[in-house]
This record gives C-alpha cells, structure tokens and sequence, in this order.
C-alpha cells in the first residue's frame, strides 16, 4: 500500500514553513511498528515534489495536514489527486479543527474532497491514523468499506446517507517512546540541507486553559514525554549530520518548566562545547518555574531565548481568558538573571484580547519593557478553530468584531487547475478596544520592533535612560514625531498603515476575491505579506539610512528638554556608530564595505562594559579612528540564509528569526566579543 503524507507549506514567495515535517513522519514511524502488512510512505514538505509524485505515482492513500497557513493547499492537493485516482483514501489532520460538534459537521461539510478527518487527541494522530490505515486494509482499500461503521479516532460525512459519523475517543499517548524515531529511521535525512530547523518534541500536553489557544482543551492538560536516552539519540543522529549553522526546534509548549527538561539541557551543552550546535533554538518557554528556566538557559550557553508570553497584565483579560501570569516582580528578577548571564528574553502580548483597552495594552508594554525583555511582540488575536474563544457563545459574550485577511506569503499556484490563497479571521474591535486603537498599536508596535527588537539598537536607549527617558518614551515621541521621519522612513510607515486597513475584508469571499484581482502585486511583495514583518525588515534593512536620521532626531528632542552640554554630542556619537556597523541591503554591497568610525566617545567600550557608567565617562581625549570588519562566519551564515528566503522584506523576515540583530553587524577592531 502506497501512503503519501504531506505537511506542506507555501513557498512561491518564501519558504512559510520553516521546521521539518516531525508530526506526519511520526504518523508513519507509528503506523510502521503498529500494522503488520506491506506499506511504503512518501513524507512531504513542498507542494511541488507531492505534485510530482502524484502525477507520476498516485498513492492509495493521502493524508495532509491543516493549520490555518496551509488549509486550502491541503485540500487543493486532494482535490487534484483524487482526480488522478477517485479510489484513493484522503485523510485531513492537525489542530485546524472546530472544537463543538455542530461546527465540526459543518467544517467537514465544506471539504468534499477529504474522505475522513483523522480527530485523535488534541495534537495527537497516531492512534487514530493507525487505526484508520488498519481498517483500510481490513476492507481490502475500499473507501466505502472504511465508512461501514465508526472508527475510533476519526470522522466523516457519510457518503450513503450524508450523516455525520463520529468515532469514539481515543486515550492520549503516555509513553511517547511507543512513537519510533522518524529521526533514527532516516526518514528525515531529506530535510538536513533544506535549511529549515531540525524539529523535535520533548514533551505533548499543556497544564494551561488559555482561551485563545488551541493547546487549551483539558483533554490536552497533562504532559507526557519522551525519555531522556530517545532524544539524546535523536540530537546524536541530527548533530551528525546537519549543516554547522543548521537551527533546532521543540515542539514544546512549555519547555524548561519540568525537572527532566535539566538534563536535556545539560546535553545541548555538550552538544555545543563539543560540535558548537545548535547556534540557536526556538522554542515556548514554561510560563512558571522561572528559577528552573534560568537553569536551562544557563546550560544551553545563551543560545535559547526565553519566550515569555503573558500576553495581557490586565487582571479583567487574564480572568476572562482563564490564564495565571507570574508576578511582574518574579518576572523582573528572571530578566536580571538572564542578563547577567548574556541570555536573551521576549516578551509576548495580543492585541484586542477581551476587557482590553489601548490605555491598558500601553501600560502593560511599558510595565514589560521595564522588567528588561529584549523585544515585546504584540500578536493580533486570531479566532483559530480549536480554540475556545473562537466558539459562538465567546464570540457573542466579548463583543468580537472581526476582519479577514489572507495569511502572510501563503498563496500560489502549484498546478494549472487553480490558485490556492489562505485566510485567517482576526479581531479588529471590542467594546474597549475601537479600530482606530488597533491602527495605532499597530504604528507603535512596528516602530518598537524597528528600534527595540533583541536590542537592536540598545546603545540609544541606554543613552535615552541616562537623560531620564524610558524605551517606551522613546517609542512614544518617535510616534508623535512621525511627521518630522525623512521622507523614505515616512512614506514606509503610510504605506504600513494604508495596508493594514486594505487588508481587511468583511468575509472570507471578499478576501479571496481581492487576492485574485491583486494576485501579480501579492506575488512581487508589493502588496501584503507579514506587515509587521516586512515593514520591520524595510525599516530595519532597506531605509536604514533614514531610520538612523529618525532615532537621532528622536534622541535630540529628549535630550533638548534636559539642557544638557555634552547631550547632543553623544547623541550623534551613537548615531555614528550605527551607522557604521549596522549591516543593511543590498547586503552585496554592505558586507565588502568596512567604514572606519571616528568619534569623541568609545560607544563599544561602553557597550563591553554593560553599561556600567555613563557614556561620559567612556570619552576620548581625542577623535579616534576604528576600522570595522566582518567576521567571515558571520558573513557566511548571511549569505546562506539568503539563499534560503530571499534578499527582500519577506525573506529577510524568515531569516532574521534565526539571527540575534546584534548578529548583523560589523565587528570594531576593539571589538573582543565572543562569535
């Protein structure tokens, strides 16, 4: 039995999926050691080597993946194979999924092509797709024979009577050993030099109910691991054979909290001293035992930042959203200890979230940057299927007014039968929260990730601190200054607010259709994409020049306000020292180019001393000269990363993710900084 299984992602802009497909090849590894019968699976992460493989081979059974980025790819994929073989067995799974009965009928409804949704546990397919591909062979491939009669773990419209059949459940995994390594098995070999990040599951489960997202359901609530000799197993055989600056990823919603989280920590470390991999690791970090996450960072050398995700300090939202933060005072210690280690933090909060109003999402900003977060992200609150506040009754009890846009980079044409755009709702307005409040949140969290993202350009708030102001005051006089920007600097915010209104649409049709008529425009990068995103990486990449005249004049409105004599003079010190180390596009140009910097005022001195006192005190007798270089495995990381997502705003903004900023600059000659 020939069985396909795809996660795919879009990728005509840019690659949009950027881990490796672990949840379809457990499925396989899975069904493997669980069904004694013949099976050959295909696993599949890019739309055109399923396309290829269809036409060539049609498989009898194709199985995709839906989230909310690749939902229409999936089911155009099985449209198009069941045209090549109407016998063929489709199966959908993932977490795009509505959590009410009723809602589920009518999901499945629309999604003829689809024979049975593979349900299982939340985030958890395996016991039900073994279940189905067992029975699938039992009534020798026969889709009808399949829908005889329920199975656990799965669902479908009946294709006799048009019911609405539904499986029993299925208890959760305990014990994911029972899960063979995909790793081990080669099956991922494929996936070393795509340049995507290695992907691994520590742990499944969540103990938290947060209404927005879809780990919530407490079926999901107890987490459940993999022992410490499987995945020091999978790190060896991964370690041996990706790329030196290949990234890791856990699938993890709260790694660190737990004990055994230590001792995987401890072998990354090894891992590091040893290979020096991985560079970086992207993961959820637990949101309490902040004294064992400090440990865990601690062991892995730096190279994890803390993803701290309070997403709302108004006592009103956390009680409406059923979610305990830890106190900003425990969290404010956490800050101090990771930075004494060199250990980065991010801070994470949603806007329009339930109770929430501009005058409290500001204050929980500032309150977040004060605790020493390294970037402060403000998602937009997607009503996601699965999660409960997407529900009607939690619609209707909060006030939700939502919009559709089309999912960022996640369009194309992968056939010649149809283009394929993904949506998402997301809400716009609440009785606290009005739409001219979400446009201008949306100003001030792109300047804030323009300037404040991983401490960018931490030098100038440092400085800004000296004369009394704080990064959220400087953020603030930069929105009020806007009219003051240089010309490119200024027109790219417009442009940024005038796409933030176009992009919305009252219905998912009318949404679809605008991208039909602006399909060539969507495809150059012209219109849509991540706009935080991609206006970020213009501000930061593209209009560096005049974003670094922007901070100055900010910087000098400040310190006017102060009197102070050598104020303005140090201002345009760090001004000058950005622009000389701050890498930018077109980065053919910028890394052969290696400025010498002349100031009154050793900035990287400061820099290397943490700060410790004042700039002032780090002043020259006189001008000096420093010659700038780039340290060649800097600038090859770069080059690889560009040949993976592209010289443009979209691609930079996938890249840069697996980048510090401070990674993007040139090297002092007084510059000991470790690589």
């Amino acid at each position: 039995m020939r069985i396909y299984l795809a996660d795919l992602g879009h990728n005509v802009i840019t690659a949009t999926s950027d881990v490796y497909p672990l949840g379809i090849a457990n499925l396989a590894s899975y069904a493997q050691a669980n069904i004694n019968a013949p099976m050959a699976f295909s696993i599949f992460r890019e739309p055109e080597e399923l396309k290829e493989a269809i036409d060539a081979t049609p498989p009898d059974v194709l199985g995709v993946s839906s989230y909310s980025w690749n939902h229409r790819l999936s089911t155009m994929f099985a449209r198009y194979a069941k045209a090549k073989n109407p016998a063929m067995l489709t199966l959908m799974g993932g977490p795009n999924f509505p959590l009410t009965v009723d809602e589920q009928e009518s999901w499945m409804r629309t999604m003829p092509e689809i024979d049975v949704h593979v349900r299982g546990p939340v985030y958890e397919g395996e016991q039900a797709f073994r279940n189905l591909i067992q029975r699938f062979i039992d009534v020798g491939a026969s889709v009808e024979g399949v829908m005889d009669e329920a199975v656990p773990g799965s669902q479908w419209i009946s294709p006799k009577g048009g019911d609405f059949v539904v499986g029993g459940e299925l208890e959760r995994i305990r014990d994911l050993d029972e899960i063979p390594s995909p790793y081990i098995s080669g099956m991922m070999d494929k996936f070393f030099r795509t340049g995507y990040f290695a992907l691994m599951q520590i742990a499944r489960g969540c103990p938290f109910t947060c209404q927005f997202c879809n780990s919530s359901p407490r079926s999901n609530s107890k987490a459940f691991r993999h022992s410490f000799e499987n995945i020091k197993a999978d790190l060896d055989y991964i370690v041996a054979r990706i790329p030196p600056d290949g990234p890791l990823c856990f699938a993890d919603d709260n790694f660190g909290m737990y004990e055994q989280d230590e001792e995987v920590a401890d072998y990354l470390g090894h891992l590091m001293d040893v290979h020096d991999w991985p560079k970086y690791i992207r993961t959820t970090t637990g949101k309490n035992k902040g004294d064992r996450i400090i440990r865990v960072m601690r062991k892995a050398k730096g190279r994890l930042p803390m993803t701290s995700a309070v997403q709302s300090l108004n006592p009103v939202v956390l009680k409406n959203i059923r979610r305990q933060n830890i106190s900003l005072d425990t969290y404010a210690d956490i800050q101090k200890e990771l930075h004494s280690q060199g250990m980065q933090s991010y801070g994470e909060l949603i806007l329009c979230m339930p109770g929430e109003s501009k005058k409290t999402f500001f204050e929980a900003v500032d309150k977040l940057i004060e605790t020493g977060v390294s970037r402060v992200s403000a998602h937009q609150l997607m009503l996601l299927h699965g999660a409960p506040l997407s529900d009607p009754d939690q619609r209707e009890r909060f006030g939700f007014k939502t919009r559709f846009r089309i999912v960022a980079r996640c369009l194309g044409e992968y056939t010649d039968a149809e283009r394929v755009v993904e949506t998402e709702e997301m809400v716009v307005e609440t009785p606290d929260f009005s739409f001219d409040d979400y446009i201008d949140t949306r100003v001030f969290h792109l300047l804030l990730t323009i300037y404040y993202y991983e401490d960018n350009f931490e030098e100038a708030f440092k400085l800004a601190r000296e004369f009394g102001a704080r990064p959220f005051q400087v953020v603030q006089r930069m929105q009020e200054l806007l009219g003051e920007a240089p010309e490119a600097f200024r027109n790219a915010i417009e442009e940024y607010i005038r796409e933030n209104k176009e992009e919305l649409y009252d219905t998912r049709e009318e949404c679809i259709a605008a991208a039909e008529a602006n399909y060539d425009r969507l495809m150059s990068g012209e219109l849509g994409g991540n706009l935080l995103s991609k206006y970020s990486m213009i501000g930061r990449f593209f209009v560096l020049p005049e974003a670094l005249d922007f901070l100055e004049t900010t910087l000098m409105s400040l310190v006017e306000e102060k009197e102070t004599a050598d104020g303005p003079e140090m201002v345009h010190c760090v001004s000058d020292y950005f622009r000389s180390v701050m890498l930018h596009a077109p980065f053919a140009n910028s890394l052969e180019a290696t400025p010498v910097w002349s100031t009154l005022y050793d900035v990287d001195a400061w820099r290397q001393a943490d700060y410790a006192t004042p700039l002032s005190a780090h002043s020259l007798k006189a001008e000096k000269d420093f010659q700038t270089s780039i340290d060649p495995r800097t600038k090859s990381l770069i080059l690889s990363r560009l040949k993976t997502f592209g010289e443009h705003p979209q691609g930079m903004g996938r890249f840069t993710r697996t980048m510090f900023a401070k990674d993007l600059r040139r090297q002092l000659e007084s510059d000991s900084r470790a690589n």
